[in-house]
């Protein structure tokens, strides 16, 4: 009996010296504060979904155009294979990556990731699946080509062959197409198409 009352005692030792450890406060977070850090982490979370060609787009945190140029947005999402199709026409072809760096200003949305995007011609924020509801986006990929006002010159859904693709970014960074209604630029477009045979 003796025995078990020292076992005791040496158990309730052993709890009493661990009750009195102080807690960490480095190392449990209570889960209220953010650093800036990774605040920015959270709006950048769509980057490496086009890593690839990076060096093409521009951050969508802020929408905005460069001198003046046309905008070429790309709505993407994850697991779409016509969209990493896109990417590696674009990744491959120095051609293209040059017209679309100097010629527009280029973004690539990616639908997985919900972000906050400041829009130059758009009058407040709007969240990704928002900004892709005004030009009713369905299908991935989906190239949307404005004006650097904002006003839609032409919407292509799906994935566009690199011989169509060149034809449409040289087609469409003409300026005087701003005066033109989106229509009309399709039939034009289409014409080019037809008339090249892609």
């Amino acid at each position: 009996m003796k025995k078990i009352i020292q076992i005791w005692c040496i158990v309730l030792a052993f709890f009493l010296v661990g009750c009195e450890e102080k807690i960490d406060s480095n190392i449990v977070s209570s889960g209220t504060k953010n650093t800036q850090e990774q605040l920015d982490a959270m709006q950048n979370v769509d980057k490496n979904s086009y890593k690839e060609v990076a060096d093409v787009f521009l951050e969508t945190q802020t929408i905005s155009t460069k001198d003046n140029k046309p905008y070429f947005l790309v709505f993407a999402a994850n697991g779409c294979i016509y969209c990493d199709k896109l990417k590696e026409l674009i990744r491959s072809n120095n051609e293209i990556k040059k017209i679309l760096q100097d010629r527009f200003s280029p973004y690539y949305i990616n639908l997985s990731y919900s972000k906050t995007h400041t829009i130059d011609f758009l009058e407040k924020p709007q969240e990704t699946a928002q900004f892709a509801q005004i030009y009713n986006i369905k299908p991935t990929p989906t190239l949307v080509f404005l004006t650097p006002k904002g006003k839609i010159l032409f919407i292509y859904p799906g994935y566009m062959p690199k011989e169509r693709f060149m034809a449409t970014l040289e087609f469409l960074q003409n300026p005087s197409l701003e005066s033109k209604e989106q229509k009309e630029i399709s039939q034009e477009l289409q014409a080019i198409f037809e008339s090249k045979n892609i």
